[in-house]
């Protein structure tokens, strides 16, 4: 059954402001919901349609729409005549869509919002209709504002955040226009200050610059006519002496062809969010960022690099960095054999990663369905799988269960692959999804992030020396001396492991994880209270292995759900309860258990256990004694049924 929503409204002429819909409605399909959280709730219709009399309006007038937890397409229109859109954006916001002149007509008129074929539940309302044009509406009130860092009263780049005080995000105008980035509730401005044109009311202001850096709130108020100052400065709350802010999964809607953000605002959007190394990876393109860096002013803030999201059915792989002239890789060659080999002879390329590995395109999931044993890790393609890092966490594109990519990591290093785990955004747009939120720290100098070494920084990927993280940071060090990406050699009977969580103040880390070999071996909880900077400590002594292993430490903490940094809903979510997170994860030191100066991985431990054991189980039984789960699921794996 086909529920629609309707109703008339007798207006012969319209007031300044006429209410079309005063409540709150759920629009969904009957019987069926998207998330739990709309399962017990009634659908007032599948889509929204009003009647209403009014007269032709010769000159512009507005759709003022309240709207939250869009994803798909929703199609406004009135008297069969396209408005526009509602945002694809989960935040609460208010949509202003405007009504060209000659669209009312005398007497009936019909609005309707049509849905994607798709579910998709929403929340729409209150609706209603502007006699004045939309920058009429977006005016009356003024707020200059100035963002500098508390230390020194430089300008800085940043994030600004416009909410009413419940939440929901503010349209508004931003000046000067050459200089920011604008989207509903949210200006990316090059150095700070900018001038916000709002209607008269409450508000509240939130400036940030990413993950590194504190979030200033202010309340402000404005009457008609007003124009007020308003002054913030941001600290660094978040130390990473010795780490780059990588975020190497970046697009343009100039060269992309889908998403929002064209290049010149991508670049307030980089240095906004506080990124040092920007790798642009448009779909089967080779961007290069510097010339828009240079001309928005900002080239000062990251070092650009050219990069390429190899886009074909059989998975995307971003490769980095490129020549600006070499040939685009054959995005429809589906063949790893020959794909991969293809991007590793691209010149320039130095690191290969594999993305959003769970993502289903074109009925292909790089690591599911028969492609991938989760369990053992073994791959169709082993032999093809020439790549230097996979995603863990793309913001852009969440999975459900938080740990499910570091569980497939952890199998793959097992099974004897070396690669790296790296987090970025896949952001394609200003603010649906924000640049920077799913970043990689880079052993690198730090000291002028517009000349990074790249040599520096493209060997630190090839060694693994990397921090993943979605809000929060961890590091390690086992025996005070060996960290990421070391092998860790010469160790005593009982080995000291130490790990640190930082974040800045608006996250929160409530739990952390020692894997040996992709097992939990130590955890615990971590009571923040909210403190900047580094929020726990932790030393662990653990007995030295019978055998090699790897060590990662992983953090996690209640997500953010803050307009000015929300994290994302699941782009291809597995379950129908969403429960938002934050993390932050080490990559592996390589435990030298043995001491023969070299890793040794659980398949090739397996593989020479079955080896000694000369095919007697009882033998290979008692070997496996000293052996952890990984072993163990490799030789499963490597010798049938395994010993009984």
């Amino acid at each position: 059954m086909r529920f629609i929503l309707m109703c008339t409204l007798a207006l012969p002429v319209l007031a300044e402001e006429t209410v079309l819909e005063a409540k709150r409605l759920h629009l969904g399909k009957e019987g069926q919901f998207e998330w739990e959280s709309f399962k017990e709730r009634p659908v007032d219709g599948e889509r929204f349609e009003r009647r209403f009399q009014a007269r032709a309006n010769a000159t512009e007038q507005t759709l003022r729409i309240w709207q939250r937890e869009v994803k798909l397409s929703w199609q406004v229109k009135l008297n069969e005549k396209k408005l526009g859109t509602l945002v694809n954006q989960g935040t609460a916001l208010e949509n202003l869509l405007a009504i060209p002149p000659g669209v009312l007509r005398d007497g009936e008129n019909v609005l309707t919002i049509e849905p994607p074929p798709s579910l998709d539940d929403i929340e729409i309302g209150p609706v209603t209709l502007l006699t004045k044009p939309v920058n009429e509406v977006l005016s009356g009130a003024r707020f200059d504002v100035s963002v500098t860092a508390a230390e020194t009263g430089a300008a800085l780049p940043c994030r600004l955040t416009v909410t009413r005080t419940d939440g929901t995000l503010q349209p508004l105008r931003a000046e000067p226009a050459e200089a920011v980035a604008v989207r509903v509730g949210v200006v990316y401005t090059r150095n700070g200050r900018v001038t916000l044109s709002l209607p008269p009311g409450d508000y509240r202001l939130h400036a940030g610059r990413g993950f590194e850096w504190s979030v200033e709130t202010a309340a402000v108020s404005a009457k008609e006519g007003d124009t007020k100052p308003v002054a913030l400065k941001l600290r660094r709350e978040v130390d990473t002496s010795g780490w780059i802010a990588a975020d190497s999964h970046i697009h343009t809607l100039t060269h992309s062809g889908h998403g929002d953000a064209t290049i010149e605002e991508r670049m307030l959007t980089i240095a906004g969010e506080g990124i040092e190394l920007a790798v642009a990876t448009d779909h089967n393109h080779h961007t290069d960022y510097a010339p828009s860096a240079t001309s928005m002013g900002v080239a000062d803030r990251f070092t650009p690099v050219i990069g390429n999201e190899v886009t074909t059915k059989h998975g995307h792989f971003n490769a980095f960095p490129i020549q600006a002239d070499a040939k685009v890789v054959n995005h429809q060659q589906e063949d790893w054999s020959k794909l991969l080999p293809e991007i590793r002879a691209t010149p320039g390329v130095q690191v290969i990663t594999l993305n959003h590995p769970r993502d289903v395109h074109s009925g292909f999931i790089p690591l599911g369905g028969v492609q991938f044993n989760p369990k053992t890790g073994k791959h169709r393609q082993a032999d093809a799988l020439d790549i230097d890092a996979m995603e863990v966490i793309t913001s852009g594109a969440m999975q459900s269960d938080i740990h499910l990519l570091y569980r497939d990591w952890f199998a793959l290093l097992n099974r004897g692959h070396r690669i790296a785990a790296v987090a970025s955004s896949d952001t394609h747009d200003v603010n649906r999804f924000i640049l920077g939120q799913g970043r990689t720290y880079v052993a690198a100098k730090d000291g002028d992030p517009a000349n990074l070494d790249l040599d520096e920084v493209w060997r630190s990927y090839q060694e693994g020396r990397l921090l993943v993280s979605l809000g929060l940071l961890v590091q390690v060090v086992v025996q005070d001396r060996f960290g990421v990406g070391d092998l860790a050699s010469g160790l005593p009977g009982k080995i000291k492991v130490e790990a640190a969580v930082s974040g800045p103040a608006w996250v929160q880390a409530d739990h952390i994880e020692l894997y040996a070999n992709g097992q939990v071996i130590r955890e615990q909880k971590i009571t923040d209270d909210h403190r900047p900077g580094e929020k726990a400590r932790v030393t662990w002594e653990i007995p030295k292995p019978a055998h090699d292993v790897h060590l990662v430490v992983v953090a996690t903490g209640p997500g953010v759900t803050e307009p000015f940094w929300e994290i994302p809903q699941p782009y291809q979510p597995t379950s129908k309860t969403f429960t938002s997170r934050v993390i932050g994860s080490t990559n592996p030191v390589w435990i030298d258990a043995d001491g023969d100066g070299k890793f040794e991985a659980a398949v090739a431990i397996a593989q020479r256990l079955i080896k000694a054991a000369g095919g007697d189980r009882e033998k290979l039984r008692e070997a496996l004694k000293t052996c952890d789960e990984a072993v163990a699921v490799q030789v499963e794996s490597l010798n049938g049924s395994g010993p009984e």
